[in-house]
């Protein structure tokens, strides 16, 4: 029976998460075909889990390729990853069934452990994290160290389990007010941490490749700091000793975060404010329709995930010049290919007008001032991308990367061409109809000013290549915005 209450609870919380994207909920066929996979927790965790395992076998067999002395060095700073994982993981979920009450039919039900079956419910989303390092426990080599691996794996998982639960019951309840916002930056940026993950496991992995032979003897010395004692796997009875003296206290941080996380689901907590006084300041009529934009936007967690898509994008391709430590002709393309991606936030862009567009037809407001308020709102996260890739520029070239500083202003040429597409497309202030053609053709479009950047840079000698494209950038954004 518990099995069955878990499959019916985790259905309907996923639906609850998909009906609170407008995207999804306003097409009946697209929900039902979301919650096919979203809601089914074989397909939804098992496919998720067989991608973490698959990626995995990376750091599984760099582990498996090391001396058998320096395995347990190098497996340990990766349960940092699982670890975090889990934290997020279930601090999220947790959010998600405190504002969705999926637990309240079942508070009225003569169900037995019922703070099992909310545990269960967390921790089948926190599944895919185990996989994710269960190869390199495989690789460990021998019978007693793999156990002690999946032993240090587990606890790794059942400390961000059980930190997340305190946490939520210590600090959770329900926010109302300016720290609604919290909760909504936590659900966007979860796949800006999958990312952080991938990354700090190339980072762990290559860090621990160049310094196992200065590390070694660092873990040695404090193996009795977590991660660093599993380190210790291949000493047994020490790393039994270490993995019990972690295990039992966390599990009871574990069944009394539970215990009280139920007690809390009985009676909710609210806090916080919501002001009832308000006052109206005189702005321009461009800058209200941003600030109305960005409210909207940060009160809606589909639309924040969607407004930071360029972010999500464009952290590998930093992160791979970084490496390089920021050559000119690379940054150079890295800034105007960053401008690109506005253009994927385009149509949500528009989608946020969806409920209330009938009240935004009836403001004085022209089509040109539409076009550019929804411009500029593609543009906001690109600029501050580019921003900071040139203070990066610039710490590692010096007064030289003042050349490519202009380039900062890429994202206002390539959201001017969207625009002047979208201007086309429309006659007045209304809803754009784009289909995937016109997706396609306004990629198209935007991919122009990286090809003419390419050839510039690599055809044309510095610093001259550098002073065409920024003409190039601040004539077009200055010409296109002009119509």
């Amino acid at each position: 029976m518990i099995r069955e209450v878990v499959r019916i609870t985790y259905r309907e919380l996923h639906y609850r998460m998909l009906r609170e994207n407008l995207n999804i909920s306003r097409n009946e066929k697209k929900l039902m075909d979301s919650l096919k996979w979203q809601g089914n927790i074989k397909l939804a965790v098992g496919l998720q889990s067989f991608a973490f395992l698959m990626f995995g076998f990376m750091i599984g067999l760099s582990i498996y390729m090391a001396p058998r002395e320096l395995r347990g060095v190098l497996f340990a700073p990766n349960l940092i990853v699982p670890f975090i994982y889990s934290l997020y993981t279930t601090s999220l979920m947790v959010a998600y069934l405190r504002s969705g009450k999926v637990l309240e039919p079942l508070k009225a039900l003569p169900i037995p452990k019922i703070g099992f079956i909310m545990s269960v419910l967390i921790l089948v989303d926190v599944l895919p994290g185990f996989f994710l390092l269960l190869p390199s426990v495989l690789f460990l080599g021998g019978i007693v160290e793999s156990l002690l691996g999946l032993g240090w794996l587990l606890l790794a998982i059942l400390m961000g389990h059980s930190l997340a639960l305190l946490l939520q019951v210590k600090f959770g309840g329900s926010y109302v007010g300016k720290g609604s916002l919290i909760k909504n930056l936590a659900r966007a940026f979860g796949v800006l941490l999958m990312i952080g993950i991938y990354l700090l496991i190339q980072g762990i992995v290559q860090f621990v490749k160049r310094n196992v032979e200065t590390l070694t003897p660092i873990f040695q010395e404090y193996d009795v700091v977590f991660p660093m004692s599993a380190s210790t796997i291949y000493y047994p009875f020490k790393s039994l000793i270490l993995l019990l003296a972690y295990a039992i206290p966390f599990a009871m941080l574990y069944l009394y975060g539970i215990r009280k996380l139920w007690e809390s689901l009985e009676g909710e907590k609210v806090i916080g404010e919501v002001s009832l006084e308000y006052s109206i300041k005189p702005r321009a009529l461009i800058l209200s329709f941003l600030s109305k934009d960005f409210k909207m936007i940060f009160r809606r967690t589909q639309l924040l995930g969607g407004f930071l898509a360029p972010l999500y994008i464009g952290i590998w391709w930093i992160y791979n010049v970084a490496k390089s430590g920021f050559p000119l002709r690379m940054t150079a393309l890295l800034m105007v290919a960053i401008g690109v991606f506005a253009s994927i936030t385009l149509d949500m862009s528009f989608k946020i007008e969806l409920e209330g567009f009938e009240v935004l037809r009836s403001l004085p407001i022209t089509k040109r001032k539409f076009l550019l308020t929804k411009g500029l709102l593609m543009s906001t996260l690109p600029l501050f991308l580019n921003l900071t890739i040139f203070c990066l520029a610039f710490t590692y070239n010096g007064l030289s990367s003042l050349y490519i500083a202009p380039l900062v202003l890429a994202p206002l040429l390539t959201s001017g061409i969207g625009m002047k597409y979208v201007g086309g497309k429309i006659r007045d202030v209304e809803m754009p109809n784009l289909t995937f053609f016109d997706g396609i053709v306004i990629l198209l479009l935007n991919i122009i000013p990286i090809v003419v950047s390419a050839i510039l840079v690599f055809a044309v000698s510095e610093p001259l290549s550098y002073i065409i494209l920024d003409s190039i950038v601040i004539i077009g954004s200055l010409l296109i915005w002009r119509w």
